[in-house]
């Protein structure tokens, strides 16, 4: 049951990731924006996220993982209600940060909290089980969006979302109270010691990450690398997706559901490859992935309008995604089980930075030499990561 609820919540969290990209064409417009300024919007937002996980994760291990991934959705929903009253650019900023600082909840601490609920021969196809809802919620909320956006406007839609994630949220909250209070009466009972506390202040590296969590130093250092270049790519193409479909001629009525056809991609992207990972091995998935991403970045641009394009945007979903459900899954071996929390924490952390990063970076690209570039200066990027896949080790199993 704790599976599905935490399906359910990670629909509404990527689903917002994905609406804010779907409508930043539309804020840009009515607010005169450039490039810059409407990757800003998606850089905050996801740089609240990144700055959010670390104490995240920590909470988690206090207060309880239920408990947060409730509140989180509930403060992210909040914040998307409150868009309805930003009618300059500043107030914008502080809202999706607002907003960020909420959705930094659910990543870290749902996935730690899936990995410990399920045995170890069934968290791999969990954690994937996960990651597929979570590209649910990328291809139902741009579709009802791009209906919403035309209908009542960009601040109304936002608004009309984050209304039902409330919703969802208390009723989250409601079906695990009995949960929660156990968990608050085991954290009355113990806890981490003072004497611990101090003992970790003055740890060295290796012992800082043992104390993280962190048991194979070089594979989680090199999942984060390899995740960072990925998720940049990734951050940077959905930013500017809907502006390169809107400039190729596509009606703003289709948008919507054009780009949910491309989250549908990516959400049999993240399934499919996260299956075969023990049979395949780690490296070969994240090879050909990250490969097919390349093209695709140095395609989409001069892809026209018509069944070309319909065929080509679930493709360039399934590359884009891809990757990510493999490294999620190789991560679980390199933590500590009672320490996934904070483990993943740290990763996502790590991983937001470059997902909060790229859509700024790549739109000073934008703005300087052109829409076109954004992608293929994306490609680059990727070729440039790509000979660190070779150093992957193959999966070894979600142990404890």
């Amino acid at each position: 049951m704790q599976l599905w609820w935490c399906n359910i919540l990670h629909i509404f969290n990527d689903g917002y990731l994905a609406s804010l990209s779907l409508l930043l064409p539309f804020m840009a417009a009515d607010l005169a924006l450039s490039y810059t300024q409407a990757g800003l919007i998606k850089s905050v937002g996801i740089g609240a996220m990144s700055a959010a996980q670390i104490p995240a994760g920590l909470l988690a291990e206090r207060g309880g993982e239920i408990l947060l991934l409730g509140l989180g959705t509930a403060w992210f929903s909040f914040s998307y209600i409150a868009l309805l009253l930003a009618t300059a650019y500043p107030l914008l900023l502080l809202l999706v940060l607002s907003a960020g600082i909420g959705g930094g909840v659910y990543h870290p601490v749902g996935t730690a909290l899936i990995a410990n609920v399920f045995p170890p021969e069934r968290s791999g196809s969990a954690i994937g089980t996960l990651n597929f809802f979570g590209d649910v919620g990328k291809v139902i909320f741009p579709a009802l969006t791009g209906v919403l956006v035309v209908a009542v406007g960009w601040r109304s839609s936002f608004a009309l979302q984050g209304a039902i994630g409330v919703a969802v949220s208390v009723l989250y909250l409601f079906f695990f109270r009995r949960a929660i209070g156990q968990r608050w009466r085991q954290r009355k009972q113990g806890g981490v010691s003072t004497a611990e506390q101090r003992r970790e202040g003055k740890a060295t590296l290796l012992e800082r990450l043992a104390n993280w969590g962190i048991r194979k130093p070089a594979q989680f250092t090199l999942y984060t690398v390899i995740g960072f270049l990925d998720s940049a790519v990734r951050s940077a193409a959905t930013a500017f997706l809907a502006f390169v479909l809107m400039g190729n001629g596509v009606e703003k009525s289709e948008v919507g559901w054009l780009m949910s056809l491309t989250f549908f991609g990516g959400a049999i992207g993240k399934l499919l490859c996260g299956m075969p990972i023990r049979r395949w091995g780690a490296k070969r998935i994240v090879l050909l992935t990250e490969v097919l991403m390349i093209i695709g970045c140095f395609l989409l641009p001069s892809i026209p309008t018509g069944w070309g394009l319909l065929l080509f945007l679930p493709l360039f979903g399934f590359m884009l995604n891809g990757t990510s459900s493999v490294i999620y899954i190789g991560l679980a071996p390199t933590f500590e089980r009672a320490r996934r929390s904070r483990g993943y924490a740290l990763y996502y952390t790590l991983n937001f930075i470059s997902v909060a990063l790229a859509p700024y970076v790549f739109g000073l690209v934008g703005d300087a030499f052109g829409l076109e570039m954004i992608f293929y200066s994306a490609a680059v990027v990727m070729v440039v990561g790509l000979p660190l896949v070779f150093f992957v080790r193959d999966f070894e199993g979600v142990d404890g």
